[in-house]
């Protein structure tokens, strides 16, 4: 909103303007002044030549000079008037004229004084008075505009008349002079008015001028192209919007032209297409027809799409706004191709296929099938080839699914490597195992990306509808469980949906909410096996073995929830735990001894696993060179760099790291050189009686000779009878043993007793011997 401040502005502004225009309205017409300013002077040197009189000669000469002189003025104005914009300019030549004008009627007024005065006959006073009170109602009309002329004009010839009727000597003059002395001043009222309807009239035209400059700007500076048509169908208005928006050529939209002509002449510039032209003409002429608001959205060849809105009256005529809608078009469908389609593949998505499935499942009768497919080991290709590559995979799965199935099928990605296929109007299991067969062949088939070779399999899951579900959401859960029971029975296969596979489902969901319970509530304990030297006899070691003790299953082993809990995202959370008990119970054993604790791979990934060691060796205050973590194989194959970079924080933190499980892998002879390991565990398969044959027993003996060279503590696992005890004594390699015949796994309490009893005895041939044997009789 204006402040008062610019109001005052413009308020003098404009005052300004109307002072200008007065000063303007006195120059106005130089010819009535020429032809006033003849027959006075005229006049004058026809009284003089009619009396004879020197005066009425000097009046008439002294009335010429200063017409001449005026009409030089008026002259000089009209070169300098369009300069004039100052309202001290417009004083300076107000005050010129008045100088001027004011001077001429004193002259006048004087002549006519002096045919009174001096007792000239009466067709010469009649003469002088005619052309003075002529002057003196011409002030009126021709110098309204400035009050201070009209003032001093009526005065310097009105005084000079009315003293010379007063003056002359006769009854009737002394009359007249008292008539018209009225009259006179009735002048100035009729200037007084004749200026209010001048300054009336500028500021009128000012202001028009304003609104229309206004509405102009605002009509040029509109978004939306804008053009009105009058009553009679003429095109009447056009703002500088509309031929950028429509493209006109030029002289296309110029006022004048009839809609419908305006239209063709749009159709054969190319602009809009026959059929556009013939829907634009009846939507106008029906909008001036009826009066009426229409709506209209039009395709111009250019592919730029406008929307038309025709708003008529029997006023105005109609208005045309032209809105060019091509980029909120290309939003809206780009927000709907957000909504329902992967934006990776194009492939619909999880709202898609509801909506499809709700759609079959309206129609009575309708039965289809649908195909959960996961790709198998999918998230060891995002980290071991980046995750473009995995994207690039993802994007070539789809294609061969769509290239593969017909048309009729839908095929949407869930995200991740999770696809569905729904088939319409297929119950056949054999038919569907064709179909599976397929669509796994054509999966298994090698992939080129980015120059690496990629084969990848697949899983599936299967559930077909109304058997197995008449609601999307169930169908689709069947169909998952199904796949995860592909998944469980060694992935690149499918299974049908079963009944009993909710039960196991949920079965794993209250596993699942017991093991949150089981956090809270510190279900989780430890039990410890030693590991004891197989030269000393004593222990150096103990493993800390995770055991849940449930409150109505009692005490469960870790393959009944570990998998479980790597799946649902608890196994960090357990991990820290176990951290944080083996490094407080070791705090309360000897020096010598270190507790080993088995980390998950999921766990071993990311900088977390680096957090929770340091922060468990500062809760317990235990030296970090008296930790041992054990990982298996799988924890260093997910990625090379991300592990080795794991252990080597963690060497720096003196922490010691064991491989668990040493020789059951396809490139385990790789990781002695490739990461900074201090102590490999032989797998219990090569002790415990699995492999016995002579082939296996020298590969036993070779893989601890050679870590053994390599600097590293060699461990037996699984060692159950003293026969398998006194053979790898025998071998010379091995530094360590862990099994059944030396100790079984022991809550807390026991396991101190079981390392001060280890203390004190030596390890011996004779088992029997052995304290832990007969102190568990």
């Amino acid at each position: 909103m204006p402040t008062k401040t610019s109001h005052r502005v413009i308020d003098q502004g404009l005052r300004d303007e109307v002072y200008v225009s007065l000063v303007r309205s006195l120059y106005a017409d130089p010819r009535t002044l020429i032809v006033g300013s003849s027959g006075t002077v005229l006049a004058a040197f026809v009284t003089g030549f009619m009396t004879g009189h020197p005066a009425f000669y000097g009046c008439a000469f002294v009335l010429l000079a200063l017409a001449l002189v005026r009409a030089a003025d008026v002259a000089q104005f009209r070169v300098a008037a369009k300069q004039i914009r100052d309202p001290r300019e417009a004083t300076r030549w107000e005050i010129r004229y008045t100088v001027f004008s004011s001077i001429y009627v004193f002259v006048l007024g004087l002549w006519s004084f002096l045919t009174f005065a001096l007792q000239a006959s009466p067709p010469v006073q009649l003469l002088a008075f005619s052309m003075t009170l002529a002057n003196m109602i011409g002030v009126a009309g021709r110098n309204y505009g400035s009050r201070m002329l009209v003032m001093t004009q009526l005065s310097f010839a009105g005084v000079p008349l009315l003293a010379g009727l007063t003056l002359g000597g006769n009854s009737h003059y002394a009359i007249v002079a008292c008539v018209l002395a009225p009259f006179l001043l009735s002048f100035k009222t009729i200037a007084d008015k004749l200026r209010a309807t001048l300054t009336t009239a500028v500021v009128s035209a000012k202001h028009e001028r304003l609104l229309a400059a206004r509405l102009e700007a605002a009509l040029d500076n509109m978004a939306h192209g804008l053009c009105m048509f009058d009553q009679n169908g003429m095109l009447s208005l056009v703002n500088r919007r509309l031929p950028a928006i429509v493209g006109l050529p030029a002289g296309l939209a110029e006022p004048g032209r009839r809609i419908g002509r305006f239209l063709v002449r749009c159709q054969r510039a190319g602009l809009i297409g026959s059929t556009q032209l013939r829907s634009l003409v009846v939507a106008a002429r029906l909008a001036l027809r009826d009066h009426s608001e229409a709506r209209l959205t039009t395709t111009l060849a250019n592919g730029r799409i406008l929307e038309l809105t025709f708003r008529a009256s029997g006023a105005t005529g109609t208005v045309v706004v032209i809105e060019d809608i091509t980029e909120q078009r290309q939003q809206e469908d780009t927000i709907r191709q957000l909504a329902l389609y992967d934006p990776l593949t194009s492939l619909p998505n999880r709202s898609l296929l509801k909506a499809h499935l709700q759609s079959l499942i309206g129609e009575a009768g309708k039965s289809f099938a649908i195909l959960f497919i996961d790709l198998d080991h999918f998230k060891k290709i995002n980290d071991t080839l980046g995750h473009p590559c995995g994207d690039a995979l993802l994007v070539e799965v789809a294609r061969r699914l769509t290239a593969l199935l017909d048309g009729a099928s839908l095929i949407a990605r869930l995200g991740g490597d999770e696809f569905v296929v729904v088939i319409p109007d297929v119950t056949d299991r054999t038919r569907l195992e064709a179909i599976t067969a397929g669509v796994s062949a054509s999966l298994l088939q090698p992939y080129e990306i980015e120059g690496n070779a990629i084969v990848s399999s697949a899983s599936m899951g299967i559930a077909i509808s109304p058997d197995d579900g008449r609601d999307p959401d169930i169908v689709i859960r069947n169909a998952d469980l199904a796949l995860y029971d592909a998944k469980s029975s060694g992935r690149a296969c499918a299974r049908f949906y079963d009944s009993s596979m909710i039960e196991v489902a949920r079965a794993r969901r209250i596993v699942e909410l017991d093991l949150r319970e089981a956090l809270a509530q510190d279900q989780f304990e430890l039990f410890y096996q030693p590991i004891v030297a197989i030269g000393t006899g004593r222990i150096t070691s103990c493993e800390a073995l995770l055991r849940w003790r449930h409150p109505e299953r009692g005490i469960v082993a870790p393959g009944d929830f570990i998998g479980i809990a790597e799946e649902v995202g608890l196994i960090t959370q357990i991990g820290c735990v176990v951290l944080d008990k083996a490094c407080r119970e070791a705090m309360l054993w000897p020096d010598s001894v270190s507790v080993a604790v088995n980390i998950s791979a999921i766990h071993f990934r990311g900088d977390a696993i680096i957090e929770d060691v340091a922060g468990a060796l500062g809760r317990s205050g235990l030296d970090g060179s008296r930790l041992v973590i054990e990982l298996t194989e799988s924890a260093l194959m997910q990625d090379d760099a991300q592990a080795l970079s794991i252990l080597v924080r963690l060497r720096e933190m003196g922490v010691r790291i064991s491989l668990d499980d040493f020789g059951t892998g396809y490139s385990s002879l790789s990781y002695l050189q490739s990461f900074p390991l201090q102590k490999i565990k032989i797998d219990r398969s090569f002790v415990s009686g699995r492999r016995e044959t002579q082939k296996d027993q020298t590969l036993l003996v070779g893989i601890a000779r050679l870590c053994k060279e390599l600097g590293l503590t060699v461990v037996a696992e699984g060692v159950e009878t003293a026969e398998q005890l006194d053979n790898l004594a025998k071998m010379g390699a091995i530094d360590e043993v862990q099994g059944y015949l030396l100790a079984r796994p022991q809550p807390t309490p026991l396991v101190r007793d079981l390392i001060t009893a280890f203390a004190a005895r030596s390890l011996t041939a004779k088992v029997e011997q052995l304290p832990l044997r007969r102190s568990l009789r």
